[in-house]
Order: C-alpha cells, then sequence, then structure tokens
C-alpha cells in the first residue's frame, strides 16, 4: 500500500509537467504567422524606471520574451496582434501591434501591490496581519554562494529569530534555530513545514537547495496557534518557488568558494613550552623533574632527534625507557598543522515557464563542501532535484504539484575525535616517521595516523518529498484545499575503526598499535523516517457592506510518523573489506530500541475566523483541537487556541491626510500552545526487557529474566501548555520608504515536564510529571531605510533581539553549585555559578591577611599553600567564611542578545551590500583541561594565551596565576568565577558582496543570455570578541570532536545566468 501510495502522488506530479513541456515545445500553430513581423520596445514605470523581467506575450500564441536590465523587449508579431504585458505589482496591459515600435508605461495594481503572506493554512494580506509574522523571500539567499543550509544565511539578520552553529565540519555544522528563546527545559524545536508538508525536524533544512526558496516565514506568536500542539517553539514555513506564465526561462548560478581558517587557539612552539614548564617546576620548587631536564634537552636539540637504537638513553635508566627516541621538530604542530584553506563548488540550474493553463519549474544543484581538516577523509556532497508544477484543471480546480529529491554524502575519520582533543602532548613530536609511517612516542599516536588510517565514518542520507495540493474555487466567495503528502528519510552510517601500527621516527621499530586488532570494528546502522499528511480545509470569504471583511476557514489533518533503526557491528574486522565483516563478536546495537523505533499519529481539527472593519479594527482566532497516539486515551486530545487584535492607526481620519505616515499599527495577541516534547512515543505502558541467560544458574544454566526497562509508567502526564503573550507596534513613513517594528513578548509554561522522585525502595526511575514553571521573555526590533539619490539607490537597516528566560520552579534544590548546570531553580537555563573575582594577590602581606580571614572555615578548597599571585575571591554575603553561600549567577552560556546591521547601494549594475552580526549577554566556562590551565602537566602542550599574561610583579593585573602544577592551587584558581567565565560578546563582519549586471547592450550582442551578474561575498571576514583563549566566540563551551574544527573565513566568486 505504501509504495500505490507513493506512485500515485508522483505520477500526479509528473504528467502535467511533462505534458506542459511538450505543449511549449511544440507551440501553437496560428494563421497570422507567416505575417510577423519584428515588434521591439522599453517597458518603464511611472517615473520611467526601466521594469526588468516583464512578460511579454503575443494573446493566443506560446513562448514570448521577458525585458531585460533597461527593459528593452523584442517580439515577433503580426500587425494587429494583440500584445499582453504582465509583471508582479503592475497592471496587465495588452496593446495592439500597429508598427514595429511599441513602448509601454505600466501603472502600480494597487491590489496586487497589497503584499500577500503565506500564514498556516493559506495566506492574508500583510497590511491585514495581527500576528507576529516574518516574512524572508528568496532575495536573502542571492548572491551568498553554497550554503551548507539556508540558515547560514540568516543568522543574526531576522529579529526573533535565533540562529547558531557549533562546528565548520563539512556536513556536521549542526546549524540550530529557536523562535524568541525556550518555552521549556525540555528541548522544543520549531515546526518547519515544506510545501504544506511538516518537516521532521529543523535538521532537514539542510537537504534543501536554497535556490529553490521563494520565501520563509516565521510564525512566532499566537500566529502559529492554528498549529496547535507543535506551535510552542513557533513554526516556520518553506514556500518552494514555482514556474511562471511565460516563455522557458532557464537560470544557472555557480559559485567556488575559498575556505581559510579562522580563530583557532596556538599552540606553544618547543621554546615557549621549554620556558614553560621549566618556570612551572621553579614554581612549585621541583626543578629536580625529569622534565625541567627534558625541556633542556628539548631546547639545545631543537630541529634534530636522537634515535636510541644508535645512542645510549639521556636519562638512563631513570625515566623514558618506554621510548625509541627523543624527536625535537619545531615545525610539526599537532594542532594547527591539521587545519588549512580548501575550497567548496555550487552548481545550480533551473528551467521554468508555463502558460496561463500550467506552468513548471524543474531545478537540479550539486553543492560539494570541502573541509580544513587537512588529512583524512572529509567533504560533504549534497545533491537536489526539485519539480514544482501548477495545472490549471478548468475554471473551478488547480492541482499544485512538487516533487523533491535530495541525497547527503558525508564522510569524517572516525578516530576525529581522539585526534582533536585538549590532551595533546609537548611539542616537538613529529606527525609521521621519516618514510611516512605513523609515528608514535610512547603511548602518543600522532593524530595524522588517526585521521588517514583509522577508518571512515560514513553518512548517506536520502530523502524523497511530494506534496499534491488540489485546490478549488467553488464560488467567489468559497475556496477548498485538499493536501496529500509524504517525506520518507533514510540514513544509512558505516562506521570503521582500524587497528593502527606505529613506529619510531625512523620508521624500523613498531613502538605501539592502538586501536588493537581486537578492537578494530565495523559498525552499520540504517534507519528510516516515513512521514504522511492528508489535510483538507475550506476557506469562506465574504465582505458586508463594504466595510465587515470577514474570513472562516475550517479543516483536519492526520499525520502518521513511522520511525525504524537497525544496526549491528562487528569487532575484529578485516581491512580494506566495504561490507560488514569481522573475526570476532557481532552483536546488535546498543541503541534504545523504544527511542528509535516506533509509530505515533496525531489527529486534528482547526479553524480561523479573521474579521476587519474597513480596514482599520482587525481580529483573528486560531483553534486546532489535537489527539495524540502518545497519550492514553483519557489524555490525548487537548484544545489550543490564540486570539489576536490589531488597529491600523494610520486609517483613522485625524491620521489619514498625514502624507508622511504610511503605517501605523498597534497589535496584541494571546494562545496557549503545546509542546510533546518529554513525552515518550508510548506513554502510559510499562515495558520490560527480557535477559536471556542472565539469572542465577539453576543447574548448569542461568535462568532467562524479566525486568522493566528502568522507568515506571505514567497514566497522568499531558501536553505542556505553554500561554504566549505578544504586543507589536508597526509603522512605516515617507511613503515607506523608512519601515520598522518593535514587539514585547511573554512565554509561560506552568505545567513543564519535570523528573519527581519515588522511594529508592522502589527500584524504578520515577516518570516525569506536570509539575514545573518556566517562562521566557523580551524584545526584539527592526528598522529599514531605502532611499534614492540620483541614480544611486540604497539601503541601510538592522534588528536586535533580547531573550531571557528562568526555571521558576523544577521541583529541585535552590543551592547553587559552582560551574555549568543546565537546570537550576529560579535562573535561565543553562547557567554559570561561581565566586566573584576579588584580584590576585599582590604581595606577602596581602597574602597573610587573605589567609588569616578567610582560609579557616573556608568551603571553596582553599590550598593552604596559596601563593602571590594567586586568585582573591570575594565575601559576597558579608559573613566572613568563603563557602557556596557566596557562589553568584554568572550569566548563561547562551547568548540572550542577537543582533545585526546591514547597508547596501547600487548604480548602474553595480551592487554592494555589508552585513555585521553579533550577539552578547553569554558568558563562556569550559572547566579545568590543559588548555584552560597553561603547563598544569609538563608533558601535554599549552595554548600561547597565557604568554605575557601571566602574573608577576611587573604583570599585576594578568589573567593567569603563575604557572603550577599543583592540583589543589589550580582547583582553586580555575574555578568558575567572574573572571574564567570569559564574556562571550562579539560582532564580526558577517558578509560583505559585491557584484555586476553586465550591459543589455553587451548581452544583445552575444545573443542568448538575457541576464548576466558576477559577484564576490566574503563571509565572516573579521570579528571583535573579550573570548581570550583562541577559541571563536560562537564555539561550545565544551566543544569536542568536529565541534574543534575552527570557523572558516569564505571567500566566494559567482556567477548568475538567465537564458
Amino acid at each position: 500500500m505504501k509504495r500505490q501510495f507513493i506512485k500515485v502522488c508522483m505520477l500526479s506530479g509528473m504528467v502535467m509537467p511533462l505534458f506542459s513541456a511538450s505543449l511549449m515545445a511544440a507551440g501553437n500553430p496560428n494563421p497570422i504567422v507567416a505575417q510577423q513581423q519584428q515588434v521591439q520596445g522599453t517597458v518603464v514605470d511611472k517615473t520611467g524606471e526601466p521594469l526588468i523581467g516583464v512578460t511579454v506575450q503575443v494573446v493566443g500564441q506560446q513562448g514570448g520574451a521577458v525585458t531585460d536590465l533597461d527593459g528593452h523587449y523584442s517580439i515577433k508579431a503580426a500587425k494587429g496582434a494583440q500584445i499582453k504585458f504582465s509583471y508582479i505589482g503592475f497592471t496587465e496591459q495588452i496593446i495592439k501591434v500597429t508598427g514595429s515600435q511599441l513602448d509601454v508605461t505600466m501603472s502600480e495594481d494597487s491590489q496586487a501591490l497589497q503584499e500577500v503572506v503565506v500564514v498556516g493554512y493559506g495566506t492574508q494580506k500583510k497590511e491585514s496581519l495581527t500576528g507576529a509574522v516574518t516574512v524572508i523571500d528568496s532575495k536573502a539567499f542571492e548572491g551568498k554562494g553554497g550554503l551548507a543550509s539556508p540558515l547560514q544565511a540568516l543568522q543574526g539578520q531576522v529579529a526573533g529569530v535565533m540562529i547558531s552553529r557549533s562546528s565548520s565540519a563539512p556536513g556536521d555544522e549542526s546549524w540550530g534555530l529557536n523562535l524568541r528563546g525556550s518555552s521549556s527545559m525540555n528541548s522544543t524545536e520549531p515546526l518547519v513545514v515544506i510545501d504544506g508538508v511538516a518537516a521532521n525536524s529543523v535538521s532537514e533544512l539542510r537537504l534543501l537547495n536554497p535556490d529553490d526558496i521563494e520565501s520563509i516565514n516565521f510564525l512566532k506568536d499566537g500566529s502559529a496557534a492554528i498549529y496547535g500542539s507543535r506551535a510552542a517553539g513557533g513554526v516556520v514555513l518553506v514556500t518552494t518557488k514555482k514556474g511562471k506564465e511565460g516563455k522557458l526561462q532557464i537560470n544557472y548560478s555557480g559559485s567556488a568558494t575559498l575556505k581559510t581558517v579562522g580563530l583557532m587557539p596556538e599552540l606553544c612552539s618547543i621554546d615557549q613550552w621549554a620556558d614553560g614548564v621549566q618556570q612551572m617546576l621553579r614554581n612549585d620548587k621541583n626543578t629536580s623533574n625529569v622534565w625541567y631536564t627534558y625541556a633542556e634537552l628539548a631546547k639545545k636539540y631543537k630541529g634534530g632527534y636522537i634515535d636510541l637504537e644508535k645512542t645510549a638513553n639521556p636519562f638512563g635508566q631513570a625515566a623514558f625507557t618506554d621510548v625509541k627516541d627523543f624527536v625535537f621538530d619545531d615545525e610539526a604542530d599537532w594542532l594547527g598543522s591539521l587545519f588549512g584553506s580548501t575550497w567548496s563548488t555550487s552548481q545550480s540550474l533551473s528551467l521554468a515557464g508555463g502558460t496561463d493553463k500550467n506552468s513548471f519549474r524543474i531545478s537540479g544543484s550539486f553543492l560539494y563542501d570541502g573541509s580544513p581538516l587537512q588529512y583524512g577523509n572529509n567533504n560533504n556532497k549534497r545533491y537536489n532535484i526539485r519539480w514544482n508544477n501548477t495545472n490549471k484543471l478548468n475554471k473551478m480546480f488547480t492541482l499544485e504539484s512538487s516533487i523533491a529529491y535530495s541525497r547527503q554524502e558525508q564522510v569524517a575519520p572516525t578516530l576525529v575525535s581522539s585526534a582533536l582533543t585538549t590532551s595533546m602532548p609537548m611539542p616537538g613530536l613529529p606527525l609521521t616517521t621519516q618514510d611516512g609511517k605513523a609515528y608514535a612516542w610512547g603511548s602518543w599516536g600522532s593524530p595524522v595516523a588517526k585521521l588517514q588510517q583509522g577508518g571512515d565514518n560514513k553518512l548517506s542520507v536520502r530523502s524523497l518529498s511530494i506534496s499534491e495540493t488540489l485546490k478549488a474555487k467553488l464560488t467567489d466567495w468559497l475556496d477548498a484545499n485538499v493536501n496529500v503528502g509524504y517525506n520518507t528519510n533514510e540514513a544509512r552510517r558505516r562506521t570503521i575503526q582500524n587497528s593502527i601500527t606505529y613506529y619510531n621516527y625512523t620508521g624500523t621499530s613498531k613502538t605501539l598499535e592502538d586501536p588493537t586488532q581486537a578492537k578494530s570494528y565495523f559498525k552499520q546502522t540504517s534507519s528510516r523516517t516515513d512521514f504522511y499528511s492528508i489535510s483538507g480545509f475550506v476557506n469562506a470569504h465574504k465582505t458586508f457592506a463594504k466595510l465587515h471583511n470577514t474570513s472562516l476557514t475550517l479543516g483536519a489533518q492526520y499525520e502518521l510518523k513511522d520511525m525504524e533503526m537497525f544496526g549491528a557491528n562487528y569487532t575484529d574486522i578485516l581491512a580494506g573489506l566495504d561490507v560488514i565483516n569481522g573475526n570476532g563478536t557481532l552483536t546488535l546495537t546498543s541503541d534504545d530500541i523504544l527511542k528509535n523505533n516506533y509509530r505515533n499519529a496525531i489527529m486534528s481539527y482547526f479553524g480561523r475566523l479573521n474579521y476587519d472593519f474597513d480596514s482599520k479594527y482587525l481580529l483573528e482566532f486560531n483553534g486546532r483541537y489535537d489527539g495524540s497516539s502518545k497519550f492514553l486515551p483519557q489524555n490525548r486530545w487537548a484544545f489550543f487556541w490564540g486570539t489576536s487584535l490589531g488597529w491600523c492607526i494610520n486609517q483613522e481620519n485625524f491620521l489619514k491626510d498625514v502624507e508622511w505616515l504610511s503605517n501605523l499599527k498597534l497589535r496584541a495577541s494571546y494562545a496557549e500552545m503545546g509542546s510533546q516534547s518529554g513525552i515518550d512515543n508510548y506513554d502510559g505502558y510499562q515495558f520490560y526487557n527480557l535477559g536471556t541467560l542472565t539469572g542465577a544458574y539453576v543447574g548448569s544454566d542461568k535462568l532467562t529474566t524479566i525486568k522493566t526497562n528502568g522507568k515506571f509508567a505514567s497514566t497522568t502526564r499531558q501536553w505542556e501548555r505553554i500561554k504566549n503573550y505578544n504586543v507589536g507596534l508597526d509603522f512605516g513613513f515617507f511613503n515607506g520608504a523608512l519601515t520598522g517594528t518593535v514587539e514585547a513578548f511573554l512565554k509561560k509554561n506552568d505545567n513543564m515536564l519535570v523528573a519527581i522522585t519515588y522511594p529508592a525502595i522502589l527500584g524504578d526511575k520515577a516518570p516525569t510529571a506536570n509539575n514545573g514553571k518556566f517562562k521566557d521573555w523580551g524584545y526584539e526590533g527592526s528598522l529599514n531605510y531605502n532611499g534614492k539619490i540620483g541614480e544611486v539607490k540604497y539601503h541601510v537597516g538592522g534588528n536586535i533581539t533580547f531573550t531571557r528566560n528562568e526555571l521558576t520552579d523544577y521541583g529541585g534544590t535552590t543551592v547553587l553549585k559552582s560551574g555549568y548546570t543546565s537546570t537550576q531553580q529560579g535562573y535561565s537555563l543553562n547557567s554559570i555559578f561561581g565566586l566573584r573575582y576579588g584580584g590576585k594577590i599582590q604581595n606577602e602581606e596581602q597574602l597573610k591577611a587573605y589567609m588569616a580571614k578567610y582560609y579557616p572555615n573556608n568551603g571553596i578548597n582553599m590550598p593552604a599553600n596559596l601563593r602571590v599571585g594567586d586568585n582573591m575571591y570575594c565575601d559576597e554575603n558579608g559573613d566572613g567564611v568563603l563557602d557556596y553561600n557566596d557562589y553568584i549567577y554568572l550569566g548563561s552560556d547562551v547568548p540572550e542578545i542577537s543582533y545585526s546591521f546591514n547597508a547596501g547601494a547600487s548604480w548602474k549594475g553595480i551592487d554592494f551590500n555589508i552585513v555585521f552580526q553579533g550577539s552578547a549577554n553569554r558568558f563562556v566556562y569550559r572547566g579545568i583541561d590543559s588548555w584552560t590551565v597553561p603547563f598544569r602537566s609538563p608533558y601535554t602542550n599549552s595554548t600561547t594565551s597565557s604568554i605575557g599574561n601571566t602574573w608577576s610583579e611587573t604583570n599585576p593585573n594578568a589573567y593567569y596565576a603563575p604557572y603550577t602544577m599543583d592540583a589543589n592551587i589550580i582547583n582553586y584558581n580555575y574555578q568558575a568565577n567572574s573572571q574564567t567565565a570569559q564574556d562571550g560578546r562579539y560582532i564580526r563582519l558577517k558578509n560583505l558582496t559585491v557584484g555586476y549586471n553586465l550591459p543589455a547592450g553587451l548581452l544583445k550582442k552575444i545573443g542568448f543570455i538575457n541576464m548576466a551578474r558576477i559577484y564576490f561575498t566574503g563571509e565572516d571576514l573579521w570579528e571583535s570578541t573579550k573570548i581570550s583563549d583562541g577559541w571563536d566566540p560562537e564555539a561550545k563551551r565544551n566543544a569536542s570532536g568536529t565541534g574543534r574544527y575552527p570557523f572558516s573565513r569564505n571567500f566566494t566568486f559567482g556567477v548568475n545566468l538567465t537564458f
């Protein structure tokens, strides 16, 4: 049945575009063709500005022409024939041919200029919107080169939309999206709907070709309530491009991007490391330590090596008896050498056209994203094909079809996490042996060998999306819409970990095997998600007495999601085989079966009522009644709703004649929306695990046991219910030249799912319960100005978003703990707590006074051997004791402020745009390791951030305390405090674009190119940050594996052609 369903959807979408293409190819015979002449002219608006892209067609004939950059066109038509000129936002004109020259002036269509905005299950005129809806059109993605995700082009540029990333690893950028912060401690992503069909998650946006996107609409307040139980995180509506009436148009865009390494911590050279280690050991009065001698040896033999197969060990039998050599290669860098420049390319081609009966758009694209990692196999490839078709079956029915296929092929080294670690050995060790083999010194294996020989982690994702929409115009006031959608995603991951044999520097002796052959493995997993959707609604719209405009939408929807996953793991594998194999143990993957194998469904009934009086006073009501199979029948159904009001103040009589005021609208909304986050797929059912031969011995065999899965069932849980408040003001001045919006919002969750505690004697974990409380609030604003000076058009603008949350009631303790905590009652999610930094101890007198006052009875593990140059902390509550009562809130690890500002200009085909983007109110505490604490162990390398920034009598305000490897002093100095929690604010030059449109005269000489544009784009070119440890300010606090890839600076050269 599943295959039949897919075939029906695909056939209905493919037959019509093929039919329309054949019609365009064949043409339409007409008796006047033989009398045709060449007709040409210019199309302009009322101000004389040429109109680019006007469709010019001979009435009754196929094909046509499109005006160029100067508004010129040329078409064959017979004398007496009629030519139709059509352009979005302008009144269509049909003019009779009287000669070979026909110039046209088009007038703006007041109705068409009322911008139409896509909302849930329909569209609305922008002027009648009462919700917080932001629209991003296709221009946002033009001239950006190859994008790993559409979100890459929008970071910081949409008010209320917080976009983050965690890596520059190709395919693993992990672009995150939230609308106006959080609504729960449980993860609540925005719902993404693509061409009317819900996507599985925000991550599926990475599978889209940005060139296919017509618009992205962000529903941020009660306007999302029509999506009910999945609207708590907001809704993102993606609409892809469709064909338009006119002659066949071919568009090509291609780009090449040079990616260079951006901010990244730098490791010490041999001299820097040796000086630091020796200073540390002198500080600790431990110069007899063997590493003090090793540091001397490193400086003496820098650039050379000692082969212990030919030379006696300079340490004798006292130390380093497990090594084969001492190499001091000052050019080798176990971090910096791993990364370098790379290239990415993107190619996209589309064909679009059609008649007034049928239009289509076919597109294909390919993205190759190279990796800054210089060793091993690491890249990401994305292939996209999309076929959109609109067929007017008759005056009543229109069928819209969208079929999209995407494929992602990604590969990365399996041992990348092992290679990119904070625990790297002292400098000087080479990346390879002299003859190119894997090098190891003791237990330290070269990262190059791990990346090149350790095996590959390959991910293959295939996605098919089908959306078939039948629209019916039943009467002039009643429309109907039926949508059938299907998405399938299949992901296959094959992970191979090979055994690696390492050698000494000369390559003559084996020194290490890691991983061992017994620990080599071949793991293969396969998952598939099928999503089915069918929805239908009717919309009645009527105007009464020319003043009362009403619209009513009623509908129903059924959605089914089917997920299955299977995997196997074989150990002790045979090298070189590309199929799962092994001589060791074959096991099924231990992934949670209930988590990754399930089926759930939602049945919904929804409606929306809109009313406006004389386009002044606006009212909207949204409602949805959802039932989810995740809940038990008695808790399954819930009603979610929202209402909003609008007042178009500029339409009032007392403001109508104010010429400089073009828009002033006050909006307010309230909604109650739901979330299923924190709910298992089979809530209310008790599951058991069967353990074969795991019990006690009875005779010669063990018993088979049955026990619970470790968690009690719940019969009382309900949907999380989020109350959403919003008030906003839209304004426009000087005929729309200056526009903007300001909004304030509040989200309250009074029945959040939180963990509760059962008596330990019961054995199992208690289920979560609706006992928590959470709130999120903030504001956002945007301002834009468009102007013209002579022939120069320009624009400036910007936006800002502030959002903060509070875990009001977690049912937990209010006692603060030092460091990072994801959930602390009374504070924001992902908070950091610690002591207030009081400066460095500057002299012995100050040290004695500080110790005398605070060492007795302290609760912060103050060491008895504290030194001059170590930290002092403040007694925040003034009780004379330093302990947990002095902990303060240091900030949140998630930015509370996101902003950007932009400017641009165009003149005679040349255009320039610049975007600055940043965030603030984020604090980063990375804990204690070899990179955050310099020279904490003599055998590991440190970053250069402490050089010149360590306390001394001549540098009393330095960040770092004097070097030591005393763990007690280290833990005291580098515990979470107002100094180690670094200010993560930043501003960066996000995008700089310069483009040039080739003159129409030149293109006419070429003949077959209608429009051509070349451009250069730079991305992440510069930044200013207060982070002092070398990391990019966007990097995660606990980055590991691919999260340690440095973000890149991108330089893109591209071309856009229209034929």
